[in-house]
């Protein structure tokens, strides 16, 4: 599987809330490609988002799944002069593109340690309520979230070949267009193998739910 990073470096830090401004402007510029948005002509994109806009240690980034969405990023790495966040035009960015060949893939006898480097959010108002009566962990929301991804990239398991997950996470909170809604932060262990900065969960076109692998 081929992937991208376009990492847009500046000397300032950023934050979230920046990604959606962020998602906002290359929408805008690029009204006609579907991939910058979640909608199509005839409704909402439930898919699995091949772009996904990441805060990577404070640089805006762009993230590109697939063949054709990485020649999306490309193309963004060679038309883009500036950024307009929020109305603040931007120069001085320093453009940095990096292209990967990484699969994700199921192990029976192994398992990978990953910790999230941005809010996790898990649930919809159906499950928290059933979360609050611990009649759903948050080891079936990984779980569920990890199927979503196999299923989003054409990647299916065999009927014998289950995941297992287990947690280490705390509760933080993030206030996302003025609805409080439960985030947490810390790692999960799965027998799925991942490249790092893919993300799981709700908002994850935005960056939150993003984890990277944690090396012994």
């Amino acid at each position: 599987m081929k992937y991208s990073i376009l990492k847009l470096k500046r000397n300032e830090k950023h934050t979230m809330r920046d990604l959606e401004k962020l998602r906002g402007f290359l929408a805008d510029k690029y009204k006609e490609n579907t991939a910058f948005h979640n909608h199509l002509s005839d409704g909402y994109n439930y898919s699995y988002p091949k772009l996904q806009y990441k805060l990577i240690k404070n640089t805006l980034s762009v993230m590109g799944i697939g063949e054709d969405v990485t020649e999306i990023n490309k193309k963004i790495f060679e038309d883009i002069d500036y950024l307009d966040i929020d109305g603040n035009l931007i120069f001085d960015i320093q453009k940095e593109i990096e292209i990967f060949e990484d699969e994700i893939e199921f192990t029976r006898n192994k398992i990978y340690e990953y910790r999230f480097v941005t809010p996790y959010l898990p649930l919809n108002e159906k499950n928290f309520s059933k979360y609050l009566k611990r009649e759903y962990t948050l080891e079936q929301a990984i779980t569920n979230n990890i199927l979503e991804v196999l299923k989003g990239l054409g990647i299916w398991l065999e009927k014998e070949n289950k995941i297992y997950v287990s947690t280490d996470l705390q509760i933080t909170s993030r206030d996302l267009k003025n609805v409080n809604m439960i985030a947490f932060i810390g790692t999960f262990y799965t027998n799925i193998k991942f490249p790092d900065y893919f993300s799981l969960g709700k908002r994850k076109s935005l960056g939150y739910g993003t984890f990277v692998k944690v090396e012994k």
